[in-house]
């Protein structure tokens, strides 16, 4: 600590130079550097010298700044010593003053103007310093502070201006007005510090209080004979400079009057006379006086970082007691506030929790003025300025945010794949140094955390969105919210596929609000919020100039997101009915340019090469903070998520022209596409990183990662394709099990006993082995009823004849483990349990119904089954919704939509969140949340009760019996294979086309041998048959008389291999039947003597279900 000594530390020479510390061709004092003697090169010598240097300029440094220390600490006692003089002059004059000898009584005679002003003076200049304080105590300054202020009120009162006694008339000049500022700030302090602890009679006699009151008040300086004019100019004067002050100003007073609120109430004399000053004060910006927006900017810097302030009674009482000039008071208050608001956002000063207490009353602002649009656009610009990624953190929980529902389980794994990136890929979106911050902001808000918190979920209120979303707010609210999605659902939105787990509790809510359905009488009044952002998106893109492509920088990305995230949410619960027949939110016209813009913008920044190259997401963005690549990924999957809910929906029923989904100039993928790629264990979102990162650029390499995420934009053809090269690939891959002799699976097979004798050979093979076994050829001998092996040598044909029986049977609703709908499509019969004695024995039948069914799709055998929608999803790891509910029950599916646009109170109904079942013969009720049997469905949670029964029914209900099918299923195929294609493309993969058969192009592709030939007679008749005579049944089994499948190939008849050929028989009668020999598709002809006889045989040969016994 300094002691006061001044002696020198430093010496000159004679000639005034200063002397080295220690000599120049020596070390310093104390050795340690080398002299020039010992210097080994001259590379030490300039490093000895640099040192010299630079202690030199350390030690020229240190001597200035003591040399500065001692100026301040000299003028800093000098001041306190002249301070103190003039107090005690002060107080020896006053002493006098009130001396009973001085014939004066300050209580009633006011002092002389210049008197009382020389009082002032001296008054304020001696107690100015809180230095001070060390020779005088509290009790003597304030002593005279009292009186200086009585005597100061005794002239206000009672002064003459002829008699130069009133502080009222005296001159205004810079003088005066700096005095009365000073003496009104220990007004305000003491008022509002000590006064508002007074009882109201005391408040109401209070000096400090009266002259606070009566040197404001224009009527106190005309009744004392000064002009209208100058007293306005004066008081006008004096209140900015009150609140433009250091110290405890008019905004000051207003501040802690709203911090003491609960103990201050407004009949208070000291809050009327403050609100009054404060009035006043803020009618400089209305009027315009304000030239320069430094009471605006000070009242901001006061009051909106002030926890609750705009909310609170003495603060609305300001707002509503100012005097505007216009009519229209609404549009001047909210000028008002745009020009506070304005002002605050350029401050730089503010800290985090300043902010913190800012933006809540920004919310708030907004809200009370009834989103009026002077506030709502300005707070719209404050809050994108103010709200930084920690904020929103704190706000929203966002570490240890609860989810709203729960996330049902199922037994199936691989059905609840989540796609995930590293957290080593991504930038946090706050650092360490941020982190501190907001940890020190939140301690200095105590006690007022959770009333700040409580403003801030105003954000995801649906008046509040709805509101700011439209007008020319929406631009900045984009920021804000796209802020609050990265910072809070970041993780929830870095996914690709749909999922029924629950987003966290803030942004379901926020979803819920932007998301929510309008009924159907007021679809056509308002807009919805997600019609404002598609208008959004539209006018940015219409705005930029022709041909440019999307960047990585571009600011439209905030729109992009948010308008991806609230389509994506509101089509999770809207309906078929709305979609379609209401076209709401969207005319089905303007869909299909939603799908255009999607798809474009998914090619630019996934496809495009030269985009990737310029603004994709590389390893550097992925780490940068900046707020642009913070939000590609998100908008990326966002938009994938978009597309693919859209096409589901097109798939189910379609609503856009053929080649919509398709991408422009893409490769032929069966040549290019990478097939190791296609057997990695690579998620969706990593597919997409990898694909925008610029490290994949071969096309081959990005058309496979294309294919694990947006398959429908290469063309199906070019995917059955894809899919028939996997499998010939695989089964190159197993060549050694599927050797012709040595490695053939032979089995008997009884024809009325198909399915079970099946299954015991399939489990004796896949635990005795493994379940890849099952990708080896099998050889099939039937057994007729009599106990005889069918005639007929297995070459193919009899093995597909026996995939098609083993299918029909297995999966036959007679059979018990498969139900059907009222279309006749399959699903697993959740009551299939009582079929068997144990929960594994049921799960091993499951299992093996997969592996029968992912058998014929290996080996490219169509067969007859035709499943259900919903648990075709499920073969494809999908997830079902309520719109799939109609693919099961379309009843019920009926019923919940009623339920949705029931207009009546609900509760009448007396559901609850249960669902009764029937089990073993008895009736149970099953929960759909916990407790759910007793928790009612209302109008505010029937949308929830809807989407959970729905899931129940679709995901939950025969969950362990879907998972068990999937993995036998994937036995055979593996599941990235089947992700290129829709439920309806893989029910055609499993069972081809169900169109009528294309005779035109079966007879285009159709070979002849022994002896027949198209022109000949008995081939035209043959033809004609088929095309004009026979049914379409009786074509369908004729062809799978000859192939062993009734149903066309799926990619035509020149697909099939080998080709069909109706090879001639020669016969001397008509008796002989037809036969075939369906492993190598050849249908034996016999050369009929008419067409009638031709048609007969041919009939009853294929309707003989004869089996091979005709060969």
């Amino acid at each position: 600590m300094f002691d006061g000594s001044f002696k020198a530390t430093r010496k000159v020479s004679l000639s005034g130079r200063k002397k080295p510390a220690f000599a120049y061709g020596g070390g310093p004092r104390g050795g340690g550097a080398l002299t020039a003697a010992t210097a080994a090169s001259k590379e030490e010598l300039l490093q000895q010298t640099k040192r010299a240097r630079e202690e030199r300029l350390e030690h020229k440094r240190r001597t200035t700044a003591s040399t500065k220390i001692q100026a301040v600490y000299r003028r800093v006692l000098t001041t306190r010593r002249v301070r103190l003089r003039v107090f005690c002059d002060v107080e020896r004059e006053l002493t006098t003053l009130l001396a009973p000898t001085s014939g004066v009584d300050i209580r009633q005679t006011p002092l002389a103007t210049d008197t009382l002003q020389r009082f002032l003076r001296k008054t304020l200049f001696a107690t100015t310093t809180r230095l001070l304080l060390k020779d005088v105590s509290v009790e003597r300054m304030t002593t005279v502070q009292d009186y200086v202020v009585f005597m100061l009120l005794v002239s206000a009162l009672r002064g003459e201006a002829t008699a130069s006694t009133s502080v009222l008339t005296a001159a205004k000049d810079a003088t005066w007005i700096f005095q009365m500022t000073k003496v009104l700030e220990r007004a305000l302090e003491v008022a509002v510090m000590r006064g508002t602890a007074l009882s109201p009679m005391e408040q109401l006699t209070n000096p400090y209080v009266l002259l606070l009151d009566t040197l404001t008040t224009q009527d106190r300086y005309t009744a004392a004979g000064e002009t209208s004019e100058k007293a306005s100019d004066a008081i006008r004067k004096v209140l900015r400079q009150l609140a433009l002050t250091q110290g405890f100003g008019s905004f000051e007073a207003l501040r802690q009057l709203v911090l003491n609120d609960k103990g201050v109430g407004m009949d208070s004399r000291v809050v009327q006379v403050v609100t009054r000053v404060v009035t006043n004060t803020l009618e400089t910006i209305v009027d315009g006086s304000d030239v320069d927006n430094a009471v605006a900017t000070k009242f901001a810097s006061k009051m909106l970082v002030t926890p609750r302030s705009v909310s609170n009674p003495v603060v609305r009482q300001v707002m509503e007691s100012i005097r505007y000039p216009a009519n229209d008071r609404a549009l001047t208050e909210g000028q008002f506030w745009h020009v506070v608001m304005l002002s605050l956002s350029k401050s730089e000063s503010l800290n985090w929790s300043a902010r913190a207490f800012a933006v809540g009353n920004v919310l708030d602002l907004i809200v009370q003025s009834g989103f009026s649009a002077h506030v709502t656009e300005t707070g719209a610009s404050v809050l994108a300025a103010l709200i930084a990624p920690s904020h929103m953190e704190w706000a929203f929980d966002a570490e240890t945010n609860p989810t709203v529902l729960p996330s049902e389980q199922t037994d199936d794994d691989d059905m609840m794949e989540v796609d995930m990136v590293g957290s080593s890929d991504l930038a946090p979106l706050v650092n360490e140094k941020q982190r501190e911050e907001a940890e020190r902001g939140v301690s200095a808000m105590q006690p007022y955390e959770a009333i700040v918190k409580e403003q801030w979920q105003q954000l995801c209120e649906s008046r509040f969105l709805q509101q700011c979303f439209e007008g020319a707010a929406m631009h900045k609210m984009c920021d804000v919210y796209a802020l609050f999605l990265l910072a809070v659902g970041r993780s929830h939105f870095l996914g690709v596929r749909q999922s029924f787990k629950a987003p966290p509790a803030s942004v379901f809510a926020f979803l819920s609000a932007t998301s929510s359905e309008a009924s159907a009488l007021t679809q056509g009044i308002r807009p919805a919020i997600v019609q404002s952002l598609w208008k959004l998106v539209k006018g940015q893109l219409a705005a930029r100039p022709s041909g440019q492509r999307w960047v990585a920088d571009s600011s439209d990305l905030q729109g992009l997101l948010l308008f991806n995230v609230t389509y994506s949410h509101l089509l999770l619960a809207l309906d078929d009915e709305t979609f379609y027949e209401r076209s709401w939110p969207f005319q089905l016209a303007e869909v299909s340019d939603i799908v255009a813009f999607l798809k474009q913008f998914i090619y630019d920044v996934c496809w495009n090469v030269s985009t990737l190259v310029s603004g994709g997401i590389n390893k550097d963005r992925l780490q940068a903070t900046d707020r642009a690549s913070l939000l590609l990924l998100p908008t990326i999957t966002t938009a994938v998520k978009l597309f693919n809910q859209l096409y589901d929906r097109d798939c189910r029923r379609r609503f856009t022209v053929d080649g919509a989904w398709l991408w422009p100039s893409m490769p032929v993928i069966r040549e290019t596409v990478d097939l190791e790629s296609m057997e990695g264990d690579l998620f969706d979102v990593q597919a997409l990183l990898t694909l925008s990162n610029g490290s994949v650029l071969t096309p081959h390499a990005r058309a496979s990662l294309i294919l694990t995420t947006i398959p429908q934009v290469f063309s199906f053809n070019d995917r059955v394709q894809l899919f028939e090269k996997l499998l010939e690939e695989e089964k190159r891959n197993v060549m050694h099990l599927r050797d012709e002799f040595s490695r053939a699976i032979q089995i008997r097979i009884k024809r009325d006993e198909i399915v079970e004798e099946s299954f015991e050979v399939f489990q004796k093979v896949c635990e005795s082995h493994s379940p890849s076994v099952l990708k080896s050829r099998i050889k099939v001998t039937f057994v007729n009823a009599q106990g005889l092996e069918e005639a007929g040598i297995d070459g193919g044909g009899v093995f597909k004849e026996y995939v098609d029986n083993l299918t029909k049977n297995a999966f036959s609703p007679e059979f018990g483990f498969f139900l059907a709908t009222n279309e006749q499509l399959l699903y697993p019969n959740p009551g299939a349990r009582i079929m068997v004695d144990t929960q594994k024995d049921l799960l091993d039948r499951y299992r093996f119904l997969g592996r029968v069914l992912g058998k014929a799709l290996y080996e490219n055998i169509l067969v007859e089954p035709q499943f259900a929608a919903f648990f075709l999803n499920k073969l494809l790891g999908k997830f079902n919704y309520i719109d799939d509910l109609h693919s099961l029950d379309p009843e019920m599916y009926k019923s919940l939509m009623q339920l949705k646009h029931y207009n009546g109170n609900v509760e009448d109904l007396s559901l609850t969140f249960s669902v009764s079942e029937m089990e073993f013969g008895q009736v149970v009720n099953r929960p759909l949340l916990p407790n759910g049997e007793n928790i009612p469905v209302t109008n505010e949670n029937r949308i929830r009760y809807i989407h959970l029964l729905a899931h129940h029914k679709l995901n939950v209900l025969s969950s362990a019996e879907s998972a068990a099918f999937l993995r036998g299923f994937r036995d055979l195929i593996p599941a990235k294979w089947l992700q290129m294609f829709s439920p309806s493309e893989l029910q055609m993969l499993i069972g081809g086309t169900a169109n009528n058969i294309d005779v035109k192009d079966w007879q285009k592709n159709t070979t002849y041998g022994g002896g027949y030939h198209p022109s000949q007679r008995s081939i035209q008749w043959f033809w004609d048959l088929v095309e004009n005579e026979f049914t379409p049944e009786d074509r369908a089994a004729l062809l799978k008389f000859i192939t062993s499948c009734s149903r066309a190939p799926l990619l035509g008849f020149g697909q099939l291999a080998p080709q069909i050929c109706i090879h001639q028989v020669r016969i001397d009668d008509d008796e002989r039947l037809p036969s075939s020999a369906t492993c190598m598709n050849l249908l034996k002809l016999p050369t009929y003597s008419s067409k009638e006889i031709m048609k007969q045989k041919l009939l009853y040969a294929i309707r003989s279900n004869a089996g091979f016994d005709l060969s």
